[in-house]
């Protein structure tokens, strides 16, 4: 057999080239492909881990059971990370005089997926566990579970992420007075409890305010007002988070 010239040994080395390019490119998206599937697989799992702990949470609340203490391992995965964000929500209650007469910060547990692996637009909302409102009348969670898009918290970047976080209830007495009851999550980071998460849920203190002009609830970028009152006794119910 001859041997090649000189422009067909150049199109054997140009096509090989391209077929070993076409290789790292077709490794590369599917290895991204398989990050992106992966990272689905651990949101999911994160989402049923938090909505879990929410419900949990809102039954001991409900319960009236002065000290109740619950515990859950945390599913591990390399595609994202559970976190707390602090003073993720912020209660103020003003009086008629227009000064700040009480305020509490609430952090939030957090399951969120680095914008590498999974990305939602940001904006993006989507409620897996009680409603979009932060207060309720009556009946319903005192914990709610949420997954949002791209954003940053607390200096750090997300594609999306899974936020637990408290809601407060109201509880009308008569036409102008109301029992707010205040869920708050204080969090703190415990080496003892590697992929674990313990929740105590401490007995209520309560406060009583006249004349509030209203009541103002923030988490993250949520907000909703409360008023009409003349008279609100807060119930505030400490929920002491240690996770490792």
């Amino acid at each position: 057999m001859r041997g090649l010239g000189l422009s067909e040994a150049l199109a054997v080395v140009i096509m090989v080239g391209v077929v070993l390019a076409l290789a790292v490119v077709f490794i590369i998206v599917s290895g991204i492909n398989m990050a992106s599937a992966s990272a689905s697989v651990s949101l999911s799992q994160a989402e049923t881990t938090l909505v879990n702990i929410a419900q949990d949470l809102n039954a001991a609340v409900m319960s009236g059971i002065p000290y109740y203490s619950l515990s859950y391992p945390l599913p591990t995965t390399q595609f994202g990370v559970y976190n707390i964000v602090r003073d993720y929500c912020k209660l103020v209650v003003v009086s008629n005089t227009g000064a700040v007469v009480w305020s509490v910060t609430s952090d939030a547990v957090i399951f969120g997926i680095p914008p590498n692996y999974l990305t939602m637009p940001s904006g993006f909302r989507k409620v897996l566990f009680g409603n979009d409102l932060l207060i309720f009348y009556n009946s319903s969670s005192f914990f709610g579970v949420s997954q949002l898009g791209a954003g940053s918290l607390n200096g750090v970047s997300y594609g999306t992420y899974v936020v637990l976080y408290p809601r407060v209830g109201v509880v009308n007495v008569t036409s102008s007075s109301a029992y707010v009851f205040v869920p708050v999550i204080v969090a703190r980071f415990n080496p003892a409890l590697p992929n674990l998460l313990v929740a105590n849920v401490t007995a209520p203190s309560i406060v009583a305010i006249e004349s509030p002009q209203y009541l103002k609830y923030t988490c993250g970028t949520n907000q909703q007002s409360l008023s009409g009152y003349s008279k609100i006794e807060i119930v505030k119910i400490e929920v002491i988070i240690e996770y490792g």
